[in-house]
């Protein structure tokens, strides 16, 4: 009688202390940068094998020849209070062993700061940091996102000066006091949501169950199994009138996979 293999998932060995988060967040934005892709690319796509110290010395060349001819000198590229940020492309998706320097970026342009920042100075009741911050980051979310690209968690935390959870919150507090969704990368690809969540989030919901016992059942925030709840029916009302994922798409800001994936649970209500 032939036997039943049983296969199980590897263990998660990683360090998870304090420290080790930490470099690991460090290396993820520092492999954001130009030089490290040019290095990613020399060592790993190119076939270059003079070793990691010659091709270090060679990309350092090349981005100081670049930095030559395209030095922002004047206001015809950035205006005062402007920045340039790599993003991801909306359509760039993550995959197991990818790391951040073999992924997609391209260039996005932010107001970091603006008029109407300024104008808040003159009010005689200051807005509170919270609000003014919640301000940034959707105004950074959108310009990314009107260009192409998304921003992650990790990156605003990063411009906004905090960490990545307070950062986080912030996204919540936003999505939860406005009831919109911020074009995150988070949000858009739905990273680290699978569809087994999305289904049983889903199925409870068509079945009458309220949001704090779906919450209870699934182990999922408040926000979370809302936001689940919202972009289904947006996706179960936009579906029958256009059958176009890219409409869609551009009309609730979810990627064309993600509405795929709600389309997939409408059968649910049969």
């Amino acid at each position: 009688m032939a036997t039943n293999k049983l296969i199980f998932m590897n263990r998660d060995s990683r360090d998870h202390s304090s420290k080790a988060i930490a470099l690991r967040r460090y290396k993820r934005m520092k492999g954001k940068t130009l030089k490290h892709i040019l290095l990613d690319r020399f060592l790993n796509q190119y076939g270059y094998d003079k070793g990691m110290v010659t091709a270090e010395a060679i990309v350092e060349d090349v981005l100081e020849i670049i930095e030559q001819f395209y030095r922002f000198n004047d206001n015809s590229f950035l205006k005062q209070g402007q920045l340039v940020w790599p993003a991801v492309p909306v359509d760039e998706y993550p995959a197991k062993g990818k790391t951040i320097a073999q992924t997609k970026l391209v260039p996005v342009v932010l107001d970091f700061l603006i008029d109407e920042d300024l104008e808040l100075l003159r009010l005689p009741a200051p807005m509170h940091a919270r609000e003014i911050k919640l301000l940034k980051i959707e105004r950074w979310t959108q310009q990314a996102f009107d260009q192409g690209a998304l921003l992650t968690q990790l990156d605003l935390a990063v411009l906004l000066g905090v960490n990545e959870y307070t950062a986080g919150k912030y996204v919540r507090d936003f999505q939860s006091l406005y009831n919109r969704v911020l074009p995150t990368r988070g949000n858009i690809q739905n990273l680290g949501s699978g569809q087994t969540h999305k289904c049983e989030i889903i199925a409870l919901y068509l079945n009458g169950y309220l949001v704090p016992t779906i919450c209870q059942k699934t182990n999922h925030s408040k926000e979370a199994v809302e936001r689940y709840i919202r972009d289904f029916e947006s996706v179960r009302l936009l579906y029958p009138e256009f059958k176009d994922l890219e409409t869609i798409s551009l009309i609730i800001r979810l990627s064309k996979g993600v509405i795929q994936q709600y389309i997939d649970l409408l059968p649910l209500e049969n």
